[in-house]
Parts: C-alpha cells; structure tokens; sequence
C-alpha cells in the first residue's frame, strides 16, 4: 500500500510540474514586448556548471565570479588563462580571442568580440559582465617593452577601487546545540555566520584584501583569548607589472598544469558544459581572498619573467592547519615511531564549535617551500604552456594511516615532496594537454586529453587519468569522479557538444572509471560508469528550454551471505541512478525574468528485492526588476523523494559571493525570496529570506543540529560598498 500510495503521490508532483513548466512555454505567444538585453548575474554563470555535488569550497568559484565582476579583465591585455577563468568561455574560446587581437590587433570595443568565431550572442551576453576595455596606462616606461606596462604610482593610488563586504547569515530556527544556559549549551558563540571582508584594487594588477570570518556556533568576542573573528585572511599582491608576473604576500595559493600537483580548493567538474568543465587552466600564483580556511598557503611567493616567454616561480609558506592529533596509536618504546603525537586526519570543515573541533584548530603546523619553471609562447597559429612544478613539506607531526583498509595507501610520514610536469598545446582548433606528477610515496599519476572542434559547430573532449592507489596529492585538484581527490581512480572521459542551427545546442557525455582499491563503506574495488545528455533550444535570446537526462551505474558496498551458512561478508552491489530534467526560461521583458522546471529521480538497487526509490522536483521561479536599482529574485519549490537515495538538487540565486546548491529529500515545500538594491551607485543591498516544511516530520536533522518542528528558515543579509 505504502508504495501505491507514493506512486500516486508521485505522479500528481509530476503533473504540477507539467503544468508549471507548459505556463512558461506558452507565456511567448502572449508577449507583445521583447527584452533585448540580458542581465546576467554570477548564479545563471554558475548554474550549468555546480548544480550537482561540487566538491572543495564552492564559495572560492563563486568569490572568483564576484571579483571579476568588480574588477573585469582588460579584453586587450588578458591573456588566454586570465580569460579562461569566465565559465562561458573556457580555454577553447580564450584562445580564440587571444589569436584575433594578435593577428588584427587590439579590440576597439567589447561588441567586436563577436566578430572571433564561436563567440555567438548568447556566449558574448554571458561573458561580458567579467570584461572591459582599459585605457592606456601612464607608465613609467618610455619606449615600447615586451612586458606588461608598469603603471605610476600616482595612477594606482588615483584609481584604487575600494569594496566592503559585510555578511550575515543565520538560521532562524535555533539547533539543539544553541540552546539552554550557556554553560550547558553544546556551541558557546551564537548561530549567526558573520564576514566581513575589505579589498583594495587597481584593475587586474594591484590588490590588498582582508577577510574575516566567523562561523554558527564559534564564539565572536574580543576579550580574553577570543579572537573575534574566528579566520582570518590577508594579502597584498602585484600582478603583470614589468617582469612581475605575481608578486603575493600573504595568502595564496597555486595553480599549475591540470591541478595534479597544486591548485586553488574548488573546480568545476562534469556537467551540461561537457567540454569545458573538466579542463583545468593553471595561472600560477593567486591572491587568495576565501574562507576555506586550510587549502591555501601563508607565507610570500613570485613569478618573474626571465624572458618574454620564459617564467620563475619561488614560494614560501608556513601555516598552521585544522588536524586530528593522537598519542595513543603507538607504544613509546617502539624506536620506528616518532615521540609525540601523529596526525590521523587533516579538517575540513573549518568548524570550531565544540571542545573536539576547537582541540583540532590549527594543531598542526606546515612549512612548505616549492617552485616552478614555465614557458609560455604565444603565436598567431598556434600557442603552448609547458613547465615543471614542486614542492617540499614538512609537518610538525608524523602522518599515521589510519586502520581501515581503505586507508593502507594513505599519506605516511613527516615530509611529503611533490613534482609534477605538464604541458597544453594549442594550434588552432585543436588542443593537447598533460599532466604527470611524483606523488610523495613514490607513486606516479597522470592525465592526459585532447580538446578540438570538429567543424564549425561542433567540439569534442577526450581525457584519459590514472591516479594509483598509493597516490597522493595534498595541494591538488584533478579532475576525477571524485572531483579534486586524485586518489585510486582510473577513468576516460568522453564529451561532445554540437550545434546544428544558431537555435540548438547538443551536449554529451560518458565517463567511464574503477577504483583499483578499496573506499569508504566499499569493502572490494569497484567501478562505474555516468553519462549525460543536454539538448538546448533558444529560437530568442529571451527564450530557452532545454532537456536533460543523466544516468550512472556504480558499485556500492553491501553485505552478502557468506560461505558459512548465517555469516555475512563485504560485498558489492550495483546501483543506478537516473535522472530526467526539463527546464524553460522566458524573459518576458526587461523587468521579468520566468523560469519553471521539473525534475525526476529514480533510484534502483540492481537485483535487490528493495523497492525502486523515486524523487520528483518542481520549481517556479521569478526575477521582477522593479526599477534600474531595485531586483526582486523568489522561487517555489515542491518536492518528493523517497529516501535520500533519491534526493534532488537546485542551485539557488543568493548573496552575491555565496554559492547555494540545497539537498532536498522527504517531502515537503521550499521557498526563498531575495532582494537586491543598488539605490547609489557602488552601493548594494541584499537580503534572502528561504523556509523550506516538510511534510510528517517532528524534527529536521539529528545531534547537536536537530531542529524541533517540521520548518528550517534562513536569512541572510549583506552590504557591499564600492569606493
């Protein structure tokens, strides 16, 4: 009955979404007026690459669109890297527009990007929020030079761009852990999240910042041995001046090659943009400006162009990191194990509310110095990137594998070295990439692909990795099913994107991969396959359906009957995982902006006697401009899903430098309401305010973050003021 019952229930959520879905695409025969220009904002870049599980610190992706937008690259300055960093174009079309501005020279406009092939409309619209068109710099240089332009320092001071960030973000609905007196209360600081961030900047080429950051449930108070601020962050860098590339004091971080062997704490992965999400586009040293508050490196570091096409990059950093210490897992005679304590784990979380999370804070120091050799030649036909990078570790404390057999292979000892070598060649349409790295125990791990388009209207991607089971990257983030692990996982990559007509756009996917070695909770190795198919219609710039379908099959741990008759043993069993999406979007003028979606989910234990779990998701979605200043952004959400095995996603719209994706499973409703104002200009204010009920619970969440009741509110507030 139980079943029956939801069947039904399922398919009523499914003809609401039907019904919203056909009020947006039939809202176009009603329109008498047409919006011609599209206001794009960091969450419709996002979107169609992170909607799923994105691994790392999404927040550093989203901090990145938000820095752009603030302090655009110069089109006739940027290089194919520095523009590769907006998602709507990727290395590929980077390229392209490096290759016209060199073979035609500099851009007189930014509608002129139109004129570089593939650069269509819609492609242009996405982009150019994150581009502009500088004016020639007083410099300090009098005859024509190679490098970058130094700019006087007069000119920097006169147009230093200030902005202040100020964020509050708290749940309404107050968790186990905050209540009660204060003496008995799990989490000693209150539920507000607090940020505040300055930043100083001129153009692409000088920055000063500081972030400060406390999270729900860390004390936030000045007296005492309380810091306030539970993170903080700072850096004062100088980017493409003379024969300064990068020049960083402070927090940084690195990104060479693919990612294998250092990278920022984030990276798109598989997705719609099937050809672009994987691809890595390494820039070297990076101010870092986030609140990932351990995958980056404090300390100072340099890039310095020995020659035109010719890079040195030396870096330092000493840090303390968030690490689980033990003195237990060892006997003190024991002459092959260090005195002391050993690290067993490294945070992630960044959380420090509890007397075991605030015993982890920063317990573990690093001193890590690296460098790295890079040439980068640039031609009108063809352009390559070729280096070597790596690094040198030590931590006050040994590393101890932990106990589980999925943990034999993982990092052991007090020092970790890491080199990796890679290279990217481009000519023309086609493009060749690799990367190899040592990892610290000796393993080897590589990736390798082609990009190249197949006509012009089509592109294919094929990527190839290998990544051992004794092989460890600490500061990378490859791109792998387990996005940013590069750890005991073998996989070839297959993607495609055709467009047919102006009006039409196919994209696939296949990704293919095992695991050689045991993981978490899977007792054997294993192995899966994923793939994705997107099919997109825009016969108007201001209308836009698309379809999609996703569908991965995977082996999962279970327990089997084992050979003595009652007992149980470790097994695999395969699952799959479908889902069916159809979106559509219309803006009906410059002031409203619709979109409805529905999405199924369905859940399957191949040759289990458990039931099929199903998932259905409906949203309606408005974006009201009420004014020139004054934008209005809510949605409606109803779900239904049969467990967490269905679960479903959405990315939502929110605070500007805040990534949002909720995981929605039960049943029951969302909603969220946010609210922008720019009254003056370089002044905006944003409020969100989202609730989501479920239906037939008394409780959301367990431990410490249980809520009593059946509905979860958030709000969120911030100030951003640009001087």
């Amino acid at each position: 009955m139980r079943r029956r019952y939801s069947a039904g229930r399922l398919r009523g959520s499914f003809a609401l979404c039907l019904l919203s879905l056909s009020s947006v695409l039939c809202l176009p025969a009603a329109a008498q007026v047409a919006p011609d220009t599209t206001d794009v904002a960091e969450q419709d870049v996002l979107e169609p690459l992170a909607e799923e599980e994105p691994a790392g610190d999404p927040e550093v992706l989203a901090d990145l669109l938000a820095d752009l937008r603030e302090s655009p690259l110069d089109v006739n300055q940027a290089t194919a890297e520095d523009l590769a960093q907006i998602p709507s174009l990727g290395l590929r079309l980077a390229d392209a527009i490096v290759r016209y501005r060199e073979a035609n020279g500099l851009f007189g406009s930014l509608p002129e990007l139109q004129l570089v092939e593939a650069i269509t409309p819609e492609v242009y619209a996405a982009a150019r929020p994150y581009l502009t068109i500088g004016e020639t710099l007083a410099t300090t240089a009098r005859t024509p030079s190679r490098f970058p332009p130094v700019p006087t320092a007069r000119t920097v001071f006169g147009e230093l761009r200030t902005t202040l960030t100020q964020r509050l973000q708290r749940r309404l609905d107050l968790a186990e852990g905050f209540r009660g007196p204060d003496s008995a209360r799990a989490y000693p600081g209150g539920p507000e999240r607090v940020y505040t961030r300055i930043n100083a900047r001129y153009r692409r080429n000088v920055s000063f910042n500081v972030t400060l950051e406390k999270d729900p449930g860390e004390r936030f108070a000045f007296e005492g041995e309380s810091p306030g601020y539970d993170f903080a962050s700072a850096h004062l860098g100088i980017a493409r001046m003379g024969r300064i590339d990068a020049l960083i004091v402070g927090d940084f971080t690195a990104e060479f090659g693919q990612g294998l062997t250092l990278w920022r704490p984030g990276g798109f992965g598989k997705g719609p943009e099937a050809t672009r999400g994987p691809l890595r586009a390494g820039r070297g040293l990076r101010p870092y400006g986030s609140t990932d508050e351990n995958r980056f490196f404090r300390g100072a570091g340099a890039t310095l162009a020995l020659t035109p096409d010719l890079y040195a990059s030396v870096f330092a950093s000493r840090r303390r990191l968030d690490a689980t210490l033990d003195s237990t897992l060892f006997e003190p005679d024991d002459p092959d194990l260090p005195a002391g304590f050993v690290v067993t784990g490294l945070g992630e979380t960044g959380l420090h509310r509890t007397a075991s999370e605030r015993a982890r804070k920063d317990a573990l120091g690093e001193t890590l110095v690296g460098g790295a050799f890079e040439v980068r030649r640039l031609r009108q036909t063809w352009a390559l990137t070729a280096g070597i990078v790596g690094y040198r570790a030590r931590f006050d404390e040994a590393f101890v594998p932990g106990t589980r057999p999925d943990e034999f292979f993982d990092f052991e000892g007090q020092t970790a070295s890491m080199a990796g070598a890679y290279a990217d060649l481009r000519v023309r349409g086609v493009r060749v990439f690799s990367e190899a790295a040592r990892a610290p125990g000796g393993a080897v791990g590589a990736l390798s692909g082609v990009a190249a388009d197949v006509g012009p209207a089509a592109d294919v991607l094929v990527l190839a990795r290998h990544y051992p089971r004794d092989f460890v990257t600490l500061h990378g983030y490859p791109f792998g099913e387990r996005n940013g692990v590069g750890q005991n996982e073998t996989g070839l990559y297959l993607g495609a994107r055709v467009r047919p007509t102006r009006q039409w756009s196919v994209a696939a996917y296949l990704d293919q991969y095992r695991f050689p070695w045991l993981r978490f909770g899977v007792p054997r190795p294993s192995r899966g396959h994923e793939a994705l198919g997107f099919v997109e219609f825009r016969p108007r710039r201001w209308l836009r359906l698309y379809a999609q379908g996703r569908h991965e099959r995977r082996e999962e741990g279970t327990d089997v009957p084992g050979e003595i008759p009652g007992t149980l043993v470790g097994g695999l069993v395969e699952t799959v995982r479908q889902s069916l999406r159809l979106h559509g979007e219309y803006e009906a003028s410059r002031r409203v902006r619709l979109r409805a979606r529905v999405e199924g989910v369905r859940f399957v234990e191949v040759g289990s006697e458990e039931p099929d779990r199903l998932g259905v998701l409906l949203y309606q979605d408005v974006r009201y401009s009420a004014l020139r200043w004054l934008r209005l952004d809510a949605r409606l959400t109803l779900f239904d899903t049969e467990g967490f095995d269905a679960r479903v996603y959405q990315f939502e719209n929110d605070l500007t430098g805040v990534f949002a994706v909720p995981v929605l499973s039960g049943r029951g409703v969302r909603a969220y309401a946010l609210l922008t104002a720019e009254p003056v200009e370089g002044l905006t204010l944003q409020a969100k305010l989202a609730a989501t009920r479920f239906r037939n619970v008394r409780r959301v969440s367990s431990g410490n973050d249980e809520i009593e009741g059946d509905t979860v509110r958030d709000l969120g507030l911030q100030l951003r003021y640009t001087f």
